[in-house]
């Protein structure tokens, strides 16, 4: 131990003798690759990539995957393709049923009496038709139906032959309306997603979608909070309101299309760094998310272009890219390449990530892998944050060289304004980390954004500076993983140790803090085993650093704590079924809606933690030992709720029960 913790201390002084901006690289490798990016060029396009309507399984996507293809082939990447997998309603990948393509054409709401004017128009407005929505010719009286997502909500109301207006999920509005009580179509002002500042532009126009596995579908037109007040007080008033809805759209059996390139590695091609955006979403969707596209494209690019130019060696491990519709893209490649699970050694998904900070009222988030994938991306990608927060942060409080301060002209001169956070779900790093692949990501995500699933997401609300920062972040993080040599290993075995080393004393303080002296215990003790994981992953993925690794992971080892057997063990072990691989959840389709027979008891473990109990359930783990994890690296949970959330899933079979092997 004594060793390890002198080398420690030896690495630790002889990076801060050489002033390493990134204490495992020497300088030249982080001046490479931020002398090949350009954020002017990912703002650029993100500009061309808006101007596709990108629902998934539409030709608005088809367009965009075939602009990137283009563009990657260009660029001199290697294995460009467009690989498509079903969407029509019937494939399966594992549990996740996909559902259909949709392909709009040109939509109008128009105001007939006692007005003429136009309402919505689409593709002039691409949000104002809701996704999914059907052939249509009517003209018909509009009836407000408040909600319109209950029975009450239509009680001393007719809207057979007619047309509603309602504020609820649109799937149930259809259900209710159209399906039970004959409603022609639906006019909505749903907001599908909610933030401090909601309610304060009146005049955004959300993206709303009918669900994509109805065939019955009508039609949903989206209106703007004005524009649905000023409908419901006219129909308060005693007005009679007649409008004419012209559709020209079906939902057709399509293709999930995803857009793969790689830059080959030259030393272990076999094993492989991920790289993934999600290139769906409403045109423009430039923060959401034609930011993360653009800005993986410009990493791809700016690799490549330093590879070629000799800049930089080629990589030991292949760098992987994939933009793919999201999270149902995903669940499609991951299934259809089963090899890839084996084969990656980790990643970096990027979802919003270059909104101006005044505009959209949100900043940057990393957030670090799942707790249950544990793994040195962690450390590398805070030590690349805090490298491109400093240099930020110099150029705007002391002026200088604006290429110094990663400042991009024309884009903005601010410091970098972000932070590193605990794993948020809702995106496609859920599905790599999912317990059937469990490959760890790292995620780059703004929040909140006021703009986001609206009208108002357009490119002016992006910065060149930010995009090209985030480039230069995500580029530095992933060529880390795939070429960083063995022989600058040990340094950063030194940087995983240090993390491990806070994240240690950060549990001594929720330790004290423990209500229960044993979650204190368990608190510690998680602490440890995830400081440990992560210096094994060193050894794995560097054999020149691994017996140093190995003796820091002694070192950490011996400060774990006797933590006391549980009051009430639960020795059932819960084990994955074959048939469900990935999350219960994906996009549109929720498993245990399938799985559970209607109106039968849910149990509530919050999502998070749901998902991570299930990550951990593969048949080694006795339900206690699950709690104990979760309690240890998150928050404290009762063994109950635990039990409870499994045996829901053994009535929907998605596991079973074993006894762990002792």
């Amino acid at each position: 131990m004594l060793r390890a913790i002198g080398l420690f201390i030896m690495i630790a002084f002889s990076t801060l003798a050489e002033r390493r901006a990134v204490p495992f690289w020497p300088a030249a490798v982080p001046e490479a690759i931020h002398a090949h990016v350009d954020g002017v060029a990912v703002l650029e396009t993100v500009r061309q990539l808006g101007r596709f309507h990108r629902v998934q399984g539409s030709p608005g996507f088809a367009g965009a995957a075939e602009y990137l293809e283009k563009r990657l082939m260009d660029a001199g990447l290697s294995e460009v393709r467009i690989e498509k997998f079903p969407a029509d309603g019937k494939t399966a990948y594992a549990h996740f049923r996909s559902y259909y393509g949709w392909s709009p054409l040109e939509a109008t709401l128009e105001e007939m009496s006692p007005r003429r004017r136009v309402m919505a128009s689409f593709p002039l407005n691409p949000v104002a038709l809701a996704d999914y929505s059907q052939d249509a010719e009517v003209t018909a009286e509009v009836v407000d139906v408040g909600a319109g997502t209950a029975a009450q909500d239509y009680e001393g109301k007719t809207v057979r032959e007619k047309i509603a207006l309602a504020g609820g999920t649109l799937p149930e509005v259809h259900r209710q309306a159209c399906l039970e009580r004959g409603a022609l179509g639906f006019l909505s002002d749903y907001p599908n997603q909610t933030t401090a500042w909601s309610g304060d532009d009146r005049d955004l126009v959300r993206w709303g979608h009918l669900s994509p596995y109805e065939t019955r579908n009508r039609f949903a037109f989206m209106l703007s909070k004005r524009q649905a007040e000023e409908l419901r007080a006219r129909l308060r008033a005693g007005e009679r309101i007649v409008v004419r809805a012209r559709v020209r759209a079906k939902m057709t059996p399509a293709t999930y299309d995803v857009v793969v390139a790689t830059i080959r590695g030259a030393e272990k091609p076999e094993e492989e760094v991920i790289f993934t955006a999600h290139l769906c979403h409403q045109s423009a969707g430039a923060n959401d998310n034609a930011s993360g596209s653009a800005a993986i494209l410009e990493v791809a690019r700016a690799l490549q272009a330093a590879i070629s130019g000799g800049f930089l060696p080629p990589p030991r491990r292949t760098l992987r890219f994939l933009w793919l519709p999201e999270i149902a893209g995903s669940q499609a490649y991951l299934i259809r390449h089963p090899g890839l699970a084996r084969r990656a050694v980790g990643g970096v998904h990027m979802d919003m990530v270059g909104g101006l900070l005044s505009t959209i009222r949100g900043a940057f988030h990393l957030s670090r892998t799942a707790a249950s994938r544990p793994h040195a991306i962690n450390a590398i990608a805070e030590a690349w944050f805090e490298h491109l927060v400093a240099a930020s942060m110099r150029y705007a409080e002391r002026g200088g060289d604006p290429y110094g301060g990663f400042v991009w002209p024309p884009g903005s001169r601010e410091m970098f304004v972000g932070d590193v956070r605990e794993i948020e779900l809702g995106s496609d790093h859920q599905v790599f980390q999912e317990g059937s692949y469990g490959i760890p990501m790292v995620y780059f995500h703004d929040w909140p954004d006021v703009t986001i699933h609206t009208n108002k997401d357009q490119p002016e609300n992006l910065d060149a500076t930010k995009l090209g920062r985030v480039a230069y972040l995500g580029a530095g993080i992933a060529w880390t993983l795939a070429a960083l040599p063995d022989a600058e290993a040990p340094r950063l075995a030194a940087v995983v140790r240090a993390a491990a080393e806070k994240r240690l004393a950060e549990a001594r303080l929720r330790s004290l803090e423990a209500e229960d002296p044993r979650d204190g215990a368990l608190a510690l003790r998680e602490a440890v085993a995830m400081g440990a994981a992560e210096m094994r992953s060193v050894a794995q993925l560097w054999p020149g650093a691994a017996a140093a690794a190995r003796e820091m992971e002694t070192a950490l080892a011996s400060q774990r704590p006797v933590t006391p057997a549980p009051a009430r063990p639960d020795p059932r072990a819960p084990a994955r079924s074959p048939e469900v691989m990935g999350p219960l959840d994906v996009y549109y389709y929720r498993h245990l809606d399938h799985a559970l027979e209607t109106g039968a008891p849910r149990a509530e473990l919050g999502e998070l933690l749901a998902y991570e109990a299930l990550n951990l359930a593969d048949g080694s783990r006795s339900v206690s030992e699950i709690r104990d994890i979760l309690s240890g690296r998150y928050a404290p949970v009762e063994v109950e709720k635990v039990a409870a959330y499994f045996e829901m899933l053994v009535r929907a079979k998605v596991i079973d029960w074993r006894r762990p092997a002792r």
